[in-house]
């Protein structure tokens, strides 16, 4: 039996969400909690999220986040920013904390609150944390199938949300960042009264990365059609490197952004006439600011992980049957052959749908 817990929650509660893990599941959120607000506006909707994600909600109208205050490379915050995210939250004096993630550190956290109500999923660890537990999402929505924000949705189903479907992710520019941000493209060289398009080459998992000359190539044939190419990139080591192959394998000037914060990164791709890149956080970034997207996937699940949007959205993908795998490294092939497989003219093909 479900549990209405949205819909008997007093007017005004303020409800915190936990989810302690990547950009995209934190783009990703956005779709249930934004459909929660919509449906009891009166609530007072919080996030906790790592501090290096809380730009996300800077000019979000309906949500707050959080800052878990914590490197996002530390396995555990220091014991004094661990005191003080509990002293914060507890000062919010939240009626219910709904724990989405799972881990230890949210357990705590959960059972520390002090909310009344104190929601986990059926199958969590330290089941000491909760007193409402939710059942599998493919119990309460009868399906298997279901992407991670149809996962999600199956607990605001159970805890009383009313909608038939999940809304498709947002997110909103902050004034501050778009200044910012265009003053960053315009210093790379960027005309900013033509379009550009983004390339996000990109990935933390070689498994995800398609390779840099094809990343040139449609580079090019880009820039044939009279886009400006701009390349992202995360400021680490391992990702400049990533962009610096791209731009090796071209002789096409292009400009490079590799050290962007979150905030300036949502508002050049909010600005973006097209997005092209790996599976990653900012293909999900793209399809919450409605950029025209084409997203290249290896050996993640489309299913449960392309980028939930309903528009102008195209997933790239070639099927093997070591697919979905552990993505740490490739056991079947010397190379990740998923990924490799993708070619020039699949992507150009995505592109003309979308645009």
């Amino acid at each position: 039996m479900s549990q209405p817990l949205f819909q008997l929650l007093p007017k005004s509660s303020r409800v915190l969400f936990i989810r302690l893990r990547n950009l995209g599941e934190a783009v990703l959120d956005t779709a249930n909690l934004r459909a929660l607000k919509h449906y009891r506006p009166d609530l007072h909707i919080t996030t906790l999220v790592e501090a290096i994600y809380t730009d996300l909600y800077e000019a979000d109208p309906d949500l707050e986040a959080i800052p878990l205050t914590r490197s996002h490379r530390e396995k555990r915050s220091s014991l004094r920013s661990r005191f003080d995210i509990i002293h914060t939250i507890r000062q919010k004096k939240f009626s219910a904390v709904v724990n989405l993630h799972g881990g230890p550190t949210s357990a705590q956290l959960t059972f520390l609150s002090g909310a009344k109500h104190r929601v986990g999923a059926a199958h969590f660890r330290n089941g000491y944390a909760y007193n409402l537990r939710v059942p599998p999402s493919e119990d309460v929505l009868g399906r298997s199938d279901l992407h991670s924000v149809e996962s999600q949705f199956g607990w605001f189903k159970w805890l009383g949300l009313p909608q038939e479907k999940p809304a498709p992710t947002r997110l909103f520019v902050a004034p501050s960042k778009r200044e910012t941000a265009r003053a960053r493209l315009s210093a790379a060289g960027v005309d900013l009264d033509s379009p550009y398009a983004i390339l996000a080459p990109t990935n933390e998992f070689y498994t995800k990365r398609w390779l840099p000359e094809r990343y040139a190539a449609i580079a090019e044939i880009l820039a044939g059609r009279g886009f400006q190419i701009v390349l992202t990139g995360a400021p680490t080591e391992e990702q400049i490197a990533q962009v610096e192959a791209v731009q090796a394998a071209t002789s096409q000037k292009l400009a490079k952004l590799t050290s962007l914060n979150i905030g300036e990164l949502v508002a050049i791709i909010a600005e973006a006439a097209l997005f092209v890149g790996n599976d990653s956080g900012p293909a999900h970034i793209a399809a919450a600011v409605k950029t025209p997207l084409v997203v290249l996937f290896g050996p993640a699940s489309a299913v449960r992980w392309r980028p939930w949007s309903d528009r102008n959205t195209e997933l790239v993908q070639n099927y093997f049957s070591c697919n979905p795998c552990s993505m740490y490294t490739c056991t079947e092939f010397s190379e990740p052959e998923c990924i490799r497989s993708i070619t020039i003219e699949q992507v150009v093909k995505a592109i003309d749908k979308v645009l």
